[in-house]
């Protein structure tokens, strides 16, 4: 890959009304942390498609005045009020879903682009730069993080070709209910050991994402400080070494 064409996802609730296990659900806080966000990507040197789809009919000025300011960079902005059409027992996942349905259905940006990457909307990855270079290189079908014995994925930033996203990732995640316990991120585990099942190549150990954002579920700040990030570099190297060194 070169050439690395690809569509940054950013999926965004700003008014998720009666959201149930969403702590951090106040309009305004919310609006202010996808501002901050949508700054970052938006002026971010790696990043030159970006859709932005919000699925609470919320007004999106903001974000619609700052991507015609980036005139050199194709930008998508995307409204709806997918977030009303649902049982909420289903969850936020159920939602992101919908905006992921959406997108492949209704974004001009789309149908040009066959790779995407997926960022919660609300959320910063400081060491994108690292991620990119690994996926640029890697030309790999899947990029996510696998974790608990492959059950659960760490959807806050993964990526993928377009067949993963329509064949495997949108059909999987249709199943997300989080009253039965399905969440999303279990629903894309399996997506990833389908796709990878009929061949699709998922990524060599991937980069721990820097999360600079609050967490939903509880409203706090995500926190990685120094020792955590040396464990999980090392983590990953050591990961490396045994994949590497595999004997059969």
């Amino acid at each position: 890959m070169h050439n690395f064409d690809f569509c940054l996802i950013l999926t965004a609730t700003i008014n998720p009304g009666d959201m149930p296990d969403l702590v951090r659900n106040d309009a305004k806080t919310r609006l202010e942390d996808y501002k901050k966000s949508f700054d970052y990507w938006v002026n971010h040197k790696n990043v030159n498609k970006i859709i932005f789809i919000e699925n609470s009919n919320y007004e999106l000025k903001y974000f619609k005045n700052k991507a015609a300011e980036n005139k050199s960079k194709k930008i998508e902005i995307i409204s709806s009020n997918l977030n009303s059409i649902y049982d909420k027992k289903l969850g936020k996942g159920y939602g992101q879903y919908l905006c992921l349905k959406h997108v492949f259905e209704e974004s001009i940006l789309a149908k040009d682009v066959n790779y995407f990457i997926d960022v919660t909307g609300r959320h910063i990855i400081t060491n994108f730069d690292k991620i990119f270079n690994h996926i640029k290189k890697d030309n790999s079908d899947i990029y996510i993080n696998l974790s608990d014995s492959l059950k659960f994925s760490d959807t806050n930033i993964y990526g993928g070709t377009k067949n993963f996203f329509l064949h495997y990732l949108l059909p999987e995640t249709s199943k997300t209910n989080d009253s039965l316990g399905n969440i999303f991120e279990k629903c894309a585990a399996k997506a990833v050991l389908k796709g990878v099942s009929n061949d699709l190549k998922l990524s060599d150990i991937p980069i721990y994402p820097q999360i600079n954002g609050f967490i939903g579920t509880n409203g706090k700040k995500y926190k990685q400080n120094f020792i955590k990030k040396t464990k999980l570099f090392f983590f990953r190297k050591l990961k490396q070494y045994f994949f590497a060194h595999k004997k059969y």
